[in-house]
């Protein structure tokens, strides 16, 4: 888990710098306007943050609420060390997103007060994951969902190796010529988190999040599309209707399909991290057995 979770952060740093560099360009020449261009979209809204952040706690209290009525389970109380694992996670990766967006410009970047910025936005990223894999629980759990979701029609994927030798370069193609090539480039540059994700998950030889499909099963490729979207249409609405200016321009990429990418990216990212509490660590299946405690003696007679 840490060694792909290290690769998966190291790439995101350094892949789109490294192409911005291989351009003969320099970290000036990456996409930061200045706070005249940027208008009132480049300032922080302390309120609007604050009262966001508010409203998705709640609005995660609520859900956890609704899924302990439909299933009687609790979801924070039997999987409360995931979930704060999932919070790290969903920090991390919600803070390279505003790292990559420096290099293609899809949304106005705040550039006033960076620790007042780490400080405010840091709880509302994250809540972002955990409030993705709660109602994703809510939706999976409404009765005969999942059954219908389910079809006869599936497909046999490539092995593992060979998805990975796809997924790998496309994300890394993505990363180092987002950047460049934005107009081409801009959806593979977006969707190259998550095509790296797929990618080191196949190379490892553990399951995607469109593992299901072989066996027909779409409800968790779905219910998770429908969870990305409500959640980011809430944080959205929230940020915006309390006052927040956000400055959005992806051009030929749509912001729900951004809602979907990111669910998706965060299911996957969930999948990662759940794999450190489904029992033996993988490196205790390859260690030495240990000798037999009493020494046996053979003569030859």
């Amino acid at each position: 888990m840490k060694t792909r979770l290290s690769i998966f952060v190291i790439s995101l740093l350094l892949l789109p710098l490294t192409g911005i560099y291989l351009s003969g360009g320099d970290w000036s020449n990456v996409a930061n306007l200045t706070p005249a261009e940027q208008g009132d979209a480049g300032f922080v809204n302390l309120p609007a943050v604050l009262l966001t952040t508010l409203m998705l706690a709640g609005y995660i209290l609520l859900i956890n609420q609704l899924n302990k009525i439909l299933t009687g389970n609790k979801i924070f109380a039997t999987q409360q060390r995931f979930f704060i694992w999932m919070s790290g996670a969903s920090l991390g990766l919600a803070w390279l997103i505003t790292y990559l967006n420096l290099f293609v410009g899809s949304w106005v970047n705040q550039t006033e007060n960076p620790i007042l910025q780490a400080l405010l936005y840091s709880p509302l990223f994250a809540l972002l994951a955990p409030a993705v894999l709660c109602t994703r629980a809510l939706l999976a759990a409404l009765p005969g969902l999942l059954k219908r979701l389910s079809s006869r029609l599936f497909f046999t994927p490539p092995s593992a190796l060979i998805l990975a030798a796809i997924f790998i370069p496309l994300a890394t193609l993505g990363l180092l010529g987002g950047a460049l090539w934005t107009t081409q480039l801009l959806s593979l540059f977006w969707c190259a988190p998550l095509l790296l994700l797929m990618g080191l998950q196949s190379l490892w030889h553990e399951s995607t999040i469109f593992s299901g499909l072989k066996t027909g099963d779409y409800g968790r490729v779905i219910c998770s599309a429908l969870a990305g979207l409500i959640v980011g249409n809430f944080a959205l609405f929230a940020y915006q209707n309390n006052g927040g200016i956000l400055a959005i321009n992806l051009n030929q990429f749509p912001l729900q399909t951004g809602f979907v990418i990111f669910s998706w990216t965060c299911m996957q990212l969930g999948d990662v991290v759940a794999e450190n509490f489904r029992g033996k660590p993988r490196t205790e299946l390859f260690k030495a057995k240990k000798k037999f405690p009493i020494p046996v003696v053979v003569q030859n007679k």
